[in-house]
């Protein structure tokens, strides 16, 4: 089955939610993607979290939350969804476990919809590594991503 994975800054302006739930359900109905794995830091992976709960009203998908420390504080804001703890992540130290938890991401999908709007982030690089994965990827910000 097709999956689709989010990037993007920790901020998140909230007048973006519609293109972002627009940009979701439109790889639902054009390209059959049912299962969207999404991380749990910052106010762009809550807009995603929101966009994917209300979708999920309407269509059949399964939303991943994949969670980069074991003792996250809010994990119980997640209990109605599946839960994934990389393993590779058992042995990863703290400094590290967002970045392999979004290349974990990365990895698993074949698209992508994130929020970028400049290249001195963590985002941006995560970007740049799935394009040489070969993701679709389709930007809710406001820098050219080119992809495929």
């Amino acid at each position: 089955m097709l999956s689709c994975t989010f990037i993007g800054h920790r901020d998140f302006p909230q007048k973006l939610y519609e293109k972002l739930y627009f940009e979701i359900e439109n790889l639902i109905l054009r390209k059959g993607v049912y299962i969207f794995y999404v991380g749990t830091n910052g106010a762009f992976d809550k807009a995603v979290y929101r966009a994917l709960c209300d979708l999920k009203n309407k269509y059949p998908i399964q939303i991943n939350v994949v969670l980069a420390y074991l003792n996250q504080k809010d994990i119980g804001t997640y209990l109605n969804e599946e839960t994934v703890f990389p393993s590779v992540l058992e042995r990863t130290p703290f400094k590290y476990a967002i970045n392999k938890r979004n290349m974990f991401m990365i990895e698993k999908t074949q698209y992508m919809i994130c929020y970028l709007n400049h290249t001195f982030s963590n985002s941006y690089t995560f970007v740049k590594y799935a394009v040489s994965h070969k993701l679709e990827i389709v930007n809710i910000g406001s820098l050219d991503i080119i992809s495929k």
